[in-house]
Order: C-alpha cells, then structure tokens, then sequence
C-alpha cells in the first residue's frame, strides 16, 4: 500500500473531487466517516464510546494500522476477534500477523500464518505468502522462506505483485533459472536474474531461461544467436508463442524469410498470443517476399479465425485489401464491409476513404462513406464520434443544416467527453450529474474496514470478459485505488468498466473523476504558480503522456509523470537552477514539464501547435507550419502526418477540456 497516510481524502454522497471519493456506498456512522477522512483523532474520540459495535471497532482497527499503532491494534483486534463473520475472519488474522510482525512477535505471527494459510481466500495468499516469507527468512529458516515467497508468485496477479514476489526469490539465493528468467522478462536489467542466467550453459538452455537469453540476445541485436535462444523454447506451453513470435523477428532482421514467414503464419492461424501482431508483421514482410503465401495465409485465417479469434480474421481481411490484386481485394472488402461492418479495421477503411473525398471537396462521397462507416458498436470511442463529427462537417458544406443538427445530437449523446464532441458541444456531452446509483455497492470488507483488500475483490475482471454486472465491483475498486493515491490503477481500472457501460451514464461528471484524477494535486498547483500554466493543461499533457505513473519509461527513454527526455529536462533544469538530475522527482519532473510546456507556448500560442511541438518537436511542427495548407484548426490537426502526433494532440485537448468541465465550480 503506498504511501496512505500523504494526505486526506474526503469522502462525500458524490464525488466532489477525484481524490474526494463518495461515502454514501460506504459510510453510514461517525467511526466511518473519521476513517474515510483520516480523521485520527476523531476515530480515538469515537472509540472511547460505550455503544460502539464491533464493526466499528474493526474499522478502528484498521486505523490504527494505517497510523502504524500497531500494539494498541492488536490488543483491539483480540477483543473482537470472535465477533468477525466467518468469512472475514482470515482478514483479521492477516491484520493480526501483520502486527505481530511489526511488534517483533515474529514465532507468534509465523504459527498464526501457518493456521491462517489454510483457509485463506485465493484473494488474500498473494499477502499472507508475502508475510510468511518474510517472517520465515527473519526466523532463519531459509528453506521455508523460499517456498512462501514461491507461493506468493504462484498467486501473484497484476504485474507489480509478481515482480514483487520474483524480487524475494531471487534475494534467497536459491531461485532457479527460470524464475531469474521471469524477472528478466519483466525487470530486463536485473543484475541478480542475470547473473544467474550467465551461469546457464547456452546449449542446455531451456524453457524460459532459453526464452530470457534468447530476449537479451535480440535486445543486443545479436539475432541469429537470439534464433537458437528461441528455438529451444518452441516446446514450453507457458512461453514457447512468445519464444515463436521473436523468433521470427530475428530471422527477418537476418533476411531469413522462409523461417519468418513460416512462424509468423502459424501464429496466424492457431496462436492466442501474437496472431494481430503477425498479421502485421507478414504484410511487412510481403513487400519483399512470399507475398502469394502471405495472402494464402490471410484468406485461410479470414475463414478459419472467426470463430475462435474473430479480430484476426477482421485483420486478415484488412491486409487483404491492402497487398491483395484487384479481385482479391475487391472480394476482402465485400466480407469485410458485410459481415464485419462494425469493426474498427471496416471503419478506418471508410474513415480514410472518407477523408480523401473531402480533401478533393468531394463532399458527398466524403459523408457517404462516413455514414457508412459508422456504427454506435465500433470498440473506439475516439474512431466512432470522428465519424461523426466529420459527417456534421459533412452535411454542413452540402447546406442540409436540420441533417447536420441530428447528427450533432447523435455525437453529445452517444459519445461524452470525447475530442470530437467538444469540437460541437462546451461540455462534450458531460451532465453535472452524480454516480449512478446501480454502481455504488458495498461489501463486506469495506464495510469491516479491510479496504486494500477489498480492491482484490475484482482483481481477475479484464476488458476481455467484463460484464456489466461486474461494474459496481469495478467501480468500488477504483475508488479504493484513489484514496490510496493509485491513480494508474484508478484509471485502468474505469477503462474496463467503460467497454460496458452505456454512453448515456458515462456522461456523468461524478464518474469521469475516476478516470480524470486531480493526480500530485500540490506539485501540479506548484507548477502552477511557478509557471503560470493551467492545471487543467498540466493534468492534461500528464495524463496522456503518463497516466500517472510517476516511474514510466518510454521505449525511447522519456522519463517520469511529464515524460521528458534527459536531455530536454537538463536544458529546462538548468533555466530554472535545478539539478541535472531533478527530472527522476515526481515533483520536479512536473516543474520541468510545466517549464517547457511555457516555453511552447510562447512560441507557437496554439494549442494544438504546442502539443504537436512537445509530442513531436519543434522542427517537425514548423515544417507542418510552413505547409499548411488551411487555416481551419480540426482540419489541420487531421493532417498532422504522424499518427502518434495526431491522436496524442487530439487526446490532450480532450484531457484539458474534460478537468475544465468536471472541476468547474
């Protein structure tokens, strides 16, 4: 849990802001209240009562925690121990081992583990391995220290929980080479994991060692070395699709196409893992071989795959299009365009068609083919309200003013806070309205006070099988993440709610806090005051470069919440009297960003020029200045050339428009 006690947080019948979450679902007496507030002295004041119950006792409890008290939480916890649901219990035996842990009673805690282990929800062992092993290690029994901490990996979930458990393996001394393996994969310059692996006998490599020398050796761009890696991984069921995939990347870097092809089209046809990417990757690849096998493939998994992967067989038939002849292609379309009509790979095929004609001011075709394309179902929200938003566009140069005002309507309702409907509506469809009622629940363990582990509760719900029941569970979880400042998580966490929530409650200004956090609240006003740059902006170009996370890394070495390559925030340090180095602080990197974002702006005094300029520097946005060929902004934005530029500006004007309307007074 990170950091909980940094600051309040306060809970009210709706969401006042993103870090004031809503205790109508939760809080019904003072005790919970005081805890939602961080209230300390409150929760002491309540519990000296003589009518509290013990619920309210447990939330005290876990109060007292969070303010590490924990000699006072213990002698609480045992004196209502057995007033616990059956259920809940094991979470107050976890509280209890953790305590005893942290008042050095480490035997006492290790034997109550032991007991506990047994029926411990899947959702708890995660944690109470991790204890166990850490209590073990301390009560130097090494070899039990190891297998908890392998238990703990084995009910690892999300990434950081099993990079967390790898971490303890490998500090044993005693992991193997395949969990040194799993690390590198995860952590990929972990001096202990590769020291480990460099002990292995390349020849006997197997399984996921064989895959992790075989990732090092690709990263060093030694590709045939990475082939015989790879090839000595095929056979593992956990990794050998992965082991596969860059396998075949390595052959084509090494202009080995017989063996690219012949790996990439498997992956096509019957992989689970890269089979989009392999569509990709062989129509790169038909440009200079195999293309008549290429397309073989394609036709067979445009057949075969729609069933068991229906995405890849919409994939197939997109590159079919593109590297097909006349007949092929013209075939592909019409599957496509019949039984896929839906699809994003159908739209985007109508969407640049669409914009061809109204380049050419063929604007007829333009919103035909945009009419056509559009579908309330298309799985993108930024693709769908284009669509649109360019038909209104559309309708208005063909003078039919009551046609463009309907489809207008169609935009705010279908697609709130959306680029694209801010473009037509001041509030991009957002009412001022609350959560809606049907996704506020409560649960046992919040209600007890157990509130991390009631996040675990949904742990296992994924955008590829959520359900609309699942979103009070998902939405509870996210405000958890908040109040314990996990911001990504809060956010990732409403991006999976929102595969399945209907657009009409998705325009609630309440909800849209989740997943528009007032994230580092005090270093983006101080950036603020520093700079003079709106913290709407801040948020904004944070939010889309970041989401969040404090510690991100770009492929190409942008660091931190502002994303700033070293070189620029040295440049930027230096003019505010920083050291070289500030940019690796959270509150710093945000300074830095802020600075630069200034500088931008009083360079290009546009906003859209000023993203495009810190997405895709400032020589490219003058040669696009120089060749601009039309004053209207929305147009010129569509024109942007790099399609990472395009949406990241279309995304930060989104970002800015959407803080400005949920947080406006």
């Amino acid at each position: 849990m990170r950091n909980l006690s940094r600051k309040m947080i306060f809970l009210t019948i709706i969401l006042i802001s993103v870090t004031a979450l809503s205790t109508s679902a939760f809080a019904e007496s003072g005790m919970e209240n005081a805890f939602w507030n961080r209230d300390w002295q409150t929760m002491d004041e309540i519990f000296s009562s003589p009518a509290i119950s013990p619920r309210e006792k447990s939330i005290y409890v876990n109060g007292l925690w969070l303010q590490q008290r924990y000699n006072e939480g213990i002698n609480v916890l045992e004196s209502i121990y057995r007033d616990y649901p059956n259920d809940l219990r094991t979470y107050a035996d976890m509280l209890y081992i953790l305590g005893l842990e942290r008042t050095e009673k480490k035997q006492e805690a290790f034997e109550r583990g032991k007991v506990a282990w047994e029926s411990a929800p899947d959702n708890l062992k995660y944690y109470l391995a991790f204890a166990m092993g850490r209590l073990s290690r301390d009560l130097d029994m090494q070899d039990e220290s190891l297998a908890w901490f392998r238990r703990m990996y084995e009910h690892a979930v999300e990434r950081r929980h099993v990079t967390a458990a790898l971490s303890e393996i490998l500090e044993t001394g005693a992991s193997n080479s395949d969990e040194a393996a799993a690390m590198l994969i995860n952590s990929p310059t972990n001096a202990k994991a590769l020291a480990i692996l460099a002990t292995i006998d390349p020849a006997r490599a197997t399984g996921m060692a064989a895959y992790a020398l075989g990732r090092i050796a690709y990263s060093a761009k030694n590709y045939k070395e990475a082939i015989r890696y790879f090839e000595l991984a095929f056979e593992d069921v956990n990794i050998g699709e992965d082991a596969k995939y860059y396998a075949a990347f390595s052959a084509y870097h090494e202009r080995l196409d017989d063996t690219a092809y012949k790996l990439w089209s498997e992956a096509v046809l019957t992989g689970f893992e890269y089979p989009q990417r392999s569509v990709q990757r062989l129509e790169e690849l038909s440009k200079r071989s195999h293309k008549n096998d290429i397309i073989s493939t394609y036709k067979k998994a445009a057949e075969t795959r729609v069933a068991d992967y229906p995405d890849v067989a919409v994939d197939a038939l997109s590159a079919l299009i593109r590297i097909g002849d006349a007949a092929t292609a013209r075939e592909a379309e019409q599957k496509l365009f019949s039984e896929h009509a839906s699809s994003i790979q159908a739209a985007n095929i109508r969407w640049e068609r669409g914009w061809a004609a109204w380049k050419g001011r063929n604007y007829r075709g333009a919103y035909d083919q945009w009419a056509a394309g559009y579908s309330p179902n298309i799985r993108n929200g930024e693709l769908a309200s284009r669509m649109l938003y360019w038909q209104i566009r559309a309708l208005e140069r063909l003078n039919s003013p009551v046609a463009a005002e309907r489809v207008k309507t169609q935009l705010i309702s279908a697609w709130p806070a959306e680029y694209h409907t801010f473009l037509v509506s001041p509030d991009g469809g957002i009412r001022r309205e609350p959560v809606p009622e049907k996704f506020i629940t409560q649960s046992d363990l919040m209600d007890w006070g157990f509130v991390t582990y009631a996040r675990l509760e949904g742990a296992n719900i994924t955008t590829s099988n959520v359900k609309l029941a699942d979103v009070p569970t998902l939405y509870r979880n996210a405000r958890i993440s908040l109040w314990e400042d996990e911001y990504t998580t809060a956010v990732r966490t409403f991006s999976v709610m929102q595969r399945v929530i209907p657009s009409e409650d998705m325009a609630s200004s309440e909800l849209l806090k989740i997943a528009y956090p007032r994230a580092f609240e005090r270093d983006v006003r101080a950036a603020n005051e520093k700079t003079g740059l709106p913290i709407e902006t801040i948020w904004g170009v944070m939010r889309q470069e970041s989401l969040y996370q404090p510690d991100a890394v770009s492929s190409v070495g942008a660091y931190g919440l502002m994303q700033l390559m070293p070189a620029t925030a040295r440049q930027e340090a230096g003019k505010m009297s920083l050291p070289d180095d500030a940019y690796l602080k959270p509150a710093d990197n945000i300074m830095l960003g802020a600075n630069y974002l200034t500088g931008l702006f009083a360079r290009y005094k546009e906003p859209p020029l000023v993203f495009a300029g810190y997405n895709a520097g400032g020589s490219r946005v003058n040669t696009w200045i120089r060749e601009r060929s039309t004053a209207d902004m929305p147009e010129w934005i569509e024109s942007i050339p790099f399609r990472e530029t395009r949406g990241f500006v279309k995304a930060v004007l989104r970002n800015i428009q959407v803080y400005n309307t949920i947080y406006s007074e």
